[in-house]
């Protein structure tokens, strides 16, 4: 584990004081892991969240693209029974102009830890990953970031927070909240430069707009945050 711990610091040109501040420990600590001491799951949850591909931390195995033509049913067995496949598609949350889903066939997979996702009521949710595209969701999202998207069968269950949304044939991430007395969704940016809109109840009931799910955590950081 102590190479891959320094080979991913490396890929995200950070220093070891640059990673160890950035998850709040001391240099003294980072170096002990970069020496094969056993980092703690919270640790390493921090370590995802400033762009650590944890896979590869603590098993030298990168996430790698599957092939679209791999029965689903394969692609979702693991290599540790503790472990479950999280699969990620071709369809890209746009924080900024929009994107079309362009695909239904799985593209890569995650293997999180089903303690993980118990710890964060996660584990009896359908999830998948989902890449942001755009600016418009920063300093909460920046482009490239993969998020693990909770997907959602009912409106109700999802009337306010980050959320991966559709209108007409665009997919967006936004921050939501549900009116409840126009029936409707105020949909806004994170980052002030764009302005916000309101889904009215009659795109809702036609069909126009839809939210896909809500956005749990970001996987991994397409960059360093400062």
């Amino acid at each position: 584990m102590t190479t891959f711990l320094r080979d991913e610091r490396n890929r995200l040109d950070l220093t070891q004081a640059d990673a160890s501040k950035a998850i709040g420990v001391g240099k003294t600590t980072f170096l002990r892991w970069e020496a094969g001491y056993p980092i703690p799951s919270d640790k390493l949850i921090a370590l995802s969240d400033i762009g650590f591909d944890i896979n590869y931390v603590l098993k030298g195995i990168k996430s790698q693209p599957l092939s679209v033509d791999k029965d689903q049913s394969i692609a979702l067995k693991t290599s540790h029974s503790d472990l479950i496949a999280v699969l990620q598609y071709d369809l890209s949350a746009s924080a900024g102009g929009g994107a079309l889903v362009v695909a239904e066939h799985p593209i890569a997979r995650f293997e999180l830890s089903k303690r993980w996702l118990e710890q964060h009521n996660l584990h009896n949710k359908k999830l998948t990953v989902v890449p942001v595209r755009g600016d418009s969701m920063e300093h909460t999202l920046h482009d490239g970031d993969l998020t693990l998207v909770s997907l959602i069968d009912d409106l109700s269950e999802a009337r306010e927070g980050v959320c991966v949304l559709r209108f007409d044939d665009e997919i967006f991430v936004k921050r939501i909240q549900y009116d409840f007395k126009t029936k409707g969704y105020k949909v806004t940016s994170d980052n002030n430069a764009y302005s916000g809109f309101f889904v009215e109840a009659e795109d809702i009931e036609s069909g126009r707009f839809s939210v896909l799910g809500r956005v749990e955590r970001v996987l991994q950081r397409a960059r360093k945050i400062d």
